[in-house]
């Protein structure tokens, strides 16, 4: 921990998880496309390689809100939610404003549909997602601070196990099997219905092992490196796979698939590995700071991109993906750096 009271290697994932959603949305279009072509396998291993963003995210929350140090109030966590809420019904109402109302009504001349624009507003933008996510996870802080312990330590594990199992490695069997077999929808009305373990079930494990991994140096590292390559090889070939035998575009890049937890974890291992002594660094420290910012512009910079290149004409991933990834990762932090500076519009980035 630096003096400035900021643990330099979480603000490294903080940037590294927002590079990886950028690049999930710069490349999300090329995995669909012609299976198989030059095309497809350059989006699908950027994609592949991404995957990691939101997890990651989760797991710098889970390190933080859930350590001993953390000084826990209800008031604290309220104030964050509210924060939360704030950002995600700016950016709704933003981006309803710019694609509904803009986009549609102006520029393509179409009827207003007042439940669609209602409805896009309470769902909001498609990486708007994340924030119910978080606000979900905040809500069962004050529960999971109650047992996430040193002295529950194996309770932890053992919650930890039973997630993996249940959340990760049986229900990611399930929906790829049931895409070749129905037999595989008997298995998972058992699992979900009668079985119902959805108490270690979701994103609490990535933040639970957010706190966990901060806390404790893992053995058998060259095995969580091994299974992280492991995972990138299975997210990518798996996408392949699935998607030349069924004949759809299907992918193997859920957040709550074992191939993404086993990339994830290698990452935030190695990260803190290598930079948990490092001295804070400035250019970390401010793309930190704005990453919740250019997680929110990000989207629409992406989409302008897109607009440009078909314009253009330009078929090329190798081309287009790296060019959309730059200047979206640039202009996200400028905007974001720039309503940092904006006494209200600072509570929104």
């Amino acid at each position: 921990m630096t003096k400035s009271n900021r643990i330099v290697y979480l603000d490294v994932l903080r940037v590294i998880a927002c590079f990886s959603v950028i690049m999930v949305h710069s490349c999300a279009q090329y995995f669909v496309k012609d299976i198989g072509s030059f095309n497809f396998w350059v989006g699908n291993i950027f994609d592949g390689l991404a995957r990691i963003g939101v997890p990651l995210f989760i797991m710098i929350s889970g390190a933080l809100m859930l350590d001993k140090n953390y000084q826990f109030s209800t008031q604290k966590i309220i104030k964050h939610i509210i924060r939360m809420v704030v950002f995600f019904v700016f950016w709704s109402v933003f981006y309803c404003f710019m694609f509904k109302i803009v986009g549609s009504i102006i520029i393509k001349h179409e009827s207003i549909d007042i439940i669609n624009i209602i409805g896009s507003l309470i769902k909001g933008h498609y990486h708007l997602w994340f924030v119910y996510l978080i606000i979900g996870l905040y809500l069962i802080v004050p529960l999971l601070r109650l047992w996430v312990n040193d002295t529950n330590k194996k309770y932890v594990e053992y919650f930890i196990i039973l997630s993996i199992i249940f959340t990760y490695i049986i229900p990611q069997i399930i929906s790829i099997g049931s895409n070749y077999s129905n037999l595989f929808e008997y298995i998972n009305d058992i699992i979900e219905n009668n079985l119902s373990l959805k108490y270690v079930g979701g994103f609490t494990t990535y933040f639970i092992l957010g706190w966990y991994i901060n806390n404790y140096e893992l053995k058998n590292k060259k095995i969580i490196y091994i299974l992280g390559l492991f995972g990138v090889l299975i997210t990518i070939m798996g996408t392949y796979i699935l998607s030349i035998t069924t004949g759809k575009a299907l992918n193997m890049y859920e957040n709550l698939y074992i191939n993404v937890l086993f990339q994830t974890v290698a990452v935030f291992v190695i990260i803190k590995d290598k930079f948990k002594n490092m001295h804070t660094n400035n250019i970390i420290n401010s793309i930190s700071k704005c990453s919740l910012g250019m997680y929110a512009i990000h989207a629409l910079i992406v989409t302008i991109m897109y607009r440009i290149i078909e314009k253009v004409n330009i078929d090329f991933a190798l081309i287009n993906i790296p060019v959309v990834f730059i200047v979206s990762v640039v202009f996200a932090y400028l905007i974001s750096f720039i309503l940092s500076k904006i006494p209200v519009l600072k509570k929104v980035v």
